[in-house]
């Protein structure tokens, strides 16, 4: 399994935008055959900060995702709703029982 941890600092004006804009994201992501599960949380403690936490089945599931129609349209459209460029970490996991 792979999981990933996509941080995002966004720009405080851009914040309803941004939520509004992942919308699309989690609903395409969420219906792909390789993905397990996918979330936005905001960091409470930090204003404007979110996390989307990813889980796929295997890295081609993770290919397919990056080269869907719904994850580069958000890449496009949400690059200028940020305050830093999105910092990413990739975990390769096992699930023990």
């Amino acid at each position: 399994m792979i999981i990933i941890h996509a941080l995002f600092k966004v720009k405080h004006e851009a914040r309803d935008l941004f939520i509004t804009e992942t919308v699309p994201l989690i609903v395409g992501s969420r219906m792909e055959a390789g993905n397990i599960s996918y979330s936005l949380y905001e960091d409470l403690s930090a204003p404007d900060t979110f996390i989307m936490v990813e889980e796929w089945k295997n890295e081609q599931a993770v290919e397919g995702h990056n080269n869907s129609a719904h994850f580069v349209r958000f890449g496009l459209r949400a690059e200028s709703f940020f305050k830093i460029p999105t910092q990413v970490r990739v975990f390769n996991a096992e699930e023990k029982s």
